[in-house]
């Protein structure tokens, strides 16, 4: 589910040191595509096809290192793929279109978040958002805290305008 995708990549930024940004949206990617093609589209019979494969994989990376640089595909990369392995509970068409893939019978999206909520890798995936909470939490306060001073100094410039003549 989304909480352990973007546990085990704010996890890898933190470890691995890549990127934070390229890292954390590849890891929602695949099911923001997918996703959004099944459940609000009606155009595949499955929340898990064109961007769950190492075809998607391979062409966004690229198309980020176009855009970005090494380092922000590499992130990228890194992200993309851990989507995919951690989805390994179910079926994930990674040589899609080169190998034709067996699908349940796709559901809706309330029976599919139900079964996501109830499964017992649920308990990983807390525990892995509890570990990224903790690992990222001194980045995060720096973060908090810098944001809160660059908005303070703003707020003082635009008082100080409209005090002057």
């Amino acid at each position: 589910m989304l909480f352990g995708h973007l546990a085990v990549s704010a996890l890898e930024h933190r470890y691995v040191k890549v990127e934070f940004i390229p890292v954390m949206a590849a890891a929602v990617a695949p099911d923001v595509f997918d996703k959004a093609a099944h459940y609000l589209f009606d155009s595949t019979g499955t929340g898990r096809l064109w961007g769950h494969t190492l075809l998607a994989a391979l062409l966004s990376t690229l198309l980020v290192l176009l855009l970005f640089g090494r380092r922000s595909a590499a992130s990228w990369g890194l992200g993309y793929l851990s989507h995919l392995v951690f989805d390994i509970g179910g079926v994930v068409p990674w040589l899609h279109p080169f190998v034709a893939y067996e699908f349940p019978v796709a559901e809706s999206f309330q029976a599919t978040l139900w079964e996501g909520l109830t499964r017992p890798t649920i308990l990983l995936e807390i525990a892995l958002s509890i570990w990224a909470y903790l690992a990222l939490r001194p980045q995060l306060r720096r973060e908090t805290q810098r944001i809160r001073s660059l908005l303070r100094e703003k707020r003082r410039t635009h008082q100080r305008n409209l005090l002057e003549p």
